[in-house]
C-alpha cells in the first residue's frame, strides 16, 4: 500500500486540525455543546479496542465521560482563547483496527494520525459565580482517524478524526 504524498498529508493534517481546534473549543465554551464533548474521542470497540488518554495538569482524567461531566457539573462558564496551534503526521498509516485487506489503498490519507499542539488564554468561572484568572494553557492532541467514518453509509458530518491522546496544561 503506498502511502499519501506528503503534501496530501500536510494538507488533511491542516484541515483536520483546522477543524478540530475550532469544534472542540467552542463545545468547552458554549454550555449547551458541552454534551458533546466525548464525541471528540476514540471509543473502544472490538475493531479498534484503545480507549482515550487524558491527562489534565498532571492528574489523569479516568474515561472522557469524565471529563465531559467536569464541564457540564462544575465549571460554570470558560472562555478558551486559542491563539496558535499546529499540526503534523505522526504515521501517515495508522491501524485503525481493521484488517488491512479490507481497507484498500489509502492514497487519500483517510488512515493518518496527527498531532495537534495548541496555545492560548482560558479563563473559568464556576458554577457558584467565583471567576478565575486568564491563564495561559498548553495542549497537546493526538488524533487518530475514526473507523466509523470509513463506513460508506457512516452519517453525515461524523467526525473524521478522533482524540486518542490529550494533554492539558496551564502555564504560569
Amino acid at each position: 500500500m503506498s502511502n499519501p504524498t506528503n503534501d496530501v498529508q500536510a494538507e488533511l493534517a491542516t484541515k483536520a486540525a483546522d477543524i478540530f481546534v475550532e469544534s472542540f473549543y467552542e463545545a468547552l465554551n458554549k454550555p449547551n455543546l458541552r454534551s458533546t464533548i466525548t464525541s471528540f474521542y476514540i471509543k473502544p470497540s472490538a475493531l479498534a479496542p484503545a480507549e482515550a488518554s487524558i491527562t489534565i495538569n498532571g492528574n489523569i482524567v479516568p474515561t472522557p465521560s469524565a471529563f465531559q461531566e467536569t464541564f457540564e457539573n462544575k465549571i460554570g462558564k470558560t472562555s478558551y482563547e486559542v491563539q496558535a496551534y499546529d499540526a503534523h503526521v505522526i504515521n501517515p498509516n495508522y491501524n485503525i483496527g481493521v484488517e488491512e485487506s479490507k481497507l484498500g489503498p489509502d492514497k487519500d490519507g483517510r488512515k493518518i494520525s496527527i498531532a495537534v499542539m495548541v496555545s492560548g488564554q482560558v479563563k473559568y468561572t464556576s458554577k457558584n459565580g467565583d471567576e478565575g484568572e486568564e491563564r495561559g494553557f498548553m495542549e497537546n492532541f493526538v488524533l487518530v482517524p475514526n473507523v466509523e467514518a470509513r463506513n460508506p453509509k457512516a452519517p453525515k458530518g461524523i467526525k473524521k478524526w478522533l482524540v486518542q491522546s490529550q494533554i492539558f496544561r496551564l502555564v504560569l
